[in-house]
């Protein structure tokens, strides 16, 4: 008997939410591990360095390579006037800015790096966000153009405008408690691109 080869969408789909759950519980464990933080006032940045800082590096990455997958699933499976060629340079650019984050953890309390390291890893972060934030939004924007989409297009725009919201606010209004404030943002991100990633294993071929 033929066995039948497995369906590119539903292989994509389950590895991109895989990557969003071992990211989830990658930084949900690191934080309850490390209970010298405060997880209501320090940004994942800080548990980048120290114990189980590996695992948490680990998620960063596979997170990294989730996004680039939904990105050249999103592109090949969409109805070309539901596509942005801008959509995957920006997704894909934004997971090499996370993957680097990670790379180059910033300082950490015990955890010194030097000026270049620092600036490398400040850069790469609000690049992350930035990027990926981007794509999110233009490739919302479009969704509702491929009727496959059309019931979960405004689902994604209406979360994609949250996350870059709160991306700004997250940046320009210094007396939020860092910690939680990005946090509800990544939350945000991670929605996003879990609705997505779903969404994907119904996705005609």
């Amino acid at each position: 008997m033929r066995v039948p080869a497995p369906d590119p969408r539903s292989v994509a789909s389950t590895l991109v939410l895989g990557s969003l759950a071992h990211f989830l519980l990658a930084a949900v464990a690191v934080q309850a591990l490390r209970p010298e933080y405060d997880p209501w006032l320090a940004p994942l940045s800080l548990y980048l360095s120290g114990a189980w800082s590996a695992w948490l590096r680990a998620g960063y990455y596979g997170l990294a390579l989730g996004i680039v997958l939904l990105a050249l699933e999103l592109r090949r499976t969409l109805e070309p006037r539901a596509r942005y060629a801008l959509v995957p340079v920006l997704l894909c650019g934004g997971a090499l800015a996370l993957a680097a984050t990670a790379a180059w953890p910033g300082p950490a309390p015990g955890y010194p790096v030097d000026d270049l390291e620092a600036l490398v890893h400040r850069i790469a972060a609000m690049a992350a966000f930035l990027l990926v934030g981007s794509g999110m939004l233009l490739q919302s924007a479009a969704l509702h153009r491929d009727p496959h989409w059309r019931g979960r297009a405004l689902a994604a725009l209406l979360l994609a405008l949250l996350a870059f919201a709160g991306l700004w606010l997250h940046a320009l209004w210094r007396e939020l408690p860092r910690g939680a404030s990005q946090k509800a943002v990544v939350a945000l991100y991670l929605s996003w691109l879990w609705l997505c990633a779903w969404r994907l294993r119904t996705a005609p071929r």
